[in-house]
């Protein structure tokens, strides 16, 4: 026998269903598959190695640069002929005579490791701090030194410049200076000079000494100066 529906109870009849189907995954899953028998899904592909995709960088740390070593020196400057034999030891006074006086105090700070130029810092306290030795063209303007040139710059109390700086000016305006000019041999404590020019030229750079005023110099050619002078070398000692 038939019995015909109503329609509310079609409707109950129906919902069950569509519940079911509302609850269906929208997206096949892994977990899904399983439960289904199914093998997993493949690996996801980001598009690192797809055509007209760059890979996806991988930051590394880096290492960081090992510090160079520092040396640190402090003394006296002494002057000596090229026989080996001592002149005497440079002077806490203007102009920085060999003789005269009590000797200057300075200080180098330097690397261990390679060859640079540098900085010798006068300690004492007859000069206003700080203080550095280097060469100055003594109201002389902007002295070059080279070959065949009887030029030269005095061995003095100037302001810091940087390292191979062309000479800047200083005081009046008519001298220019220069300090990071010197090297260390750390074996045997000489110091020697590299002057730069005004041009940027890099001369031979020789150091004199005067026997007259017993001052030093430095100068691009020993030969055509006056006969006062001596090519002698500069060493630090306690």
């Amino acid at each position: 026998m038939f019995f015909p529906l109503s329609l509310h109870t079609l409707c109950l009849f129906l919902v069950p269903f569509t519940v079911l189907s509302n609850a269906s995954p929208t997206k096949d899953t892994n977990g899904y598959r399983l439960a289904r028998g199914l093998p997993p899904l493949p690996p996801r592909d980001f598009g690192r190695n797809k055509p007209g995709y760059e890979p996806t960088p991988v930051l590394r740390a880096r290492a960081s640069p090992s510090p160079s070593s520092v040396a640190r020196f402090s003394g006296r400057l002494q002057v000596r002929f090229n026989n080996g034999s001592t002149i005497g030891y440079v002077q806490d006074q203007s102009g920085l005579p060999v003789s005269g006086g009590s000797d200057l105090q300075i200080s180098i700070t330097t690397s261990s490791t390679r060859k640079e130029q540098l900085n010798i810092v006068a300690t004492t306290t007859n000069f206003p701090s700080p203080s550095f030795v280097g060469a100055s063209s003594q109201g002389f303007g902007n002295a070059t030194i080279g070959t065949g040139s009887s030029n030269f710059v005095h061995v003095s109390i100037v302001q810091k410049t940087d390292v191979l700086s062309k000479p800047i000016k200083s005081g009046n305006g008519n001298t220019s200076v220069e300090s990071a000019i010197w090297t260390v041999d750390l074996s045997t404590k000489e110091l020697t000079a590299q002057y730069v020019n005004q041009d940027g030229s890099l001369p031979t750079t020789f150091l004199i000494y005067d026997n007259a005023t017993t001052n030093l110099y430095l100068t691009g050619d020993t030969t055509a100066s006056n006969t006062s002078i001596t090519p002698v070398k500069l060493f630090l000692v306690n």
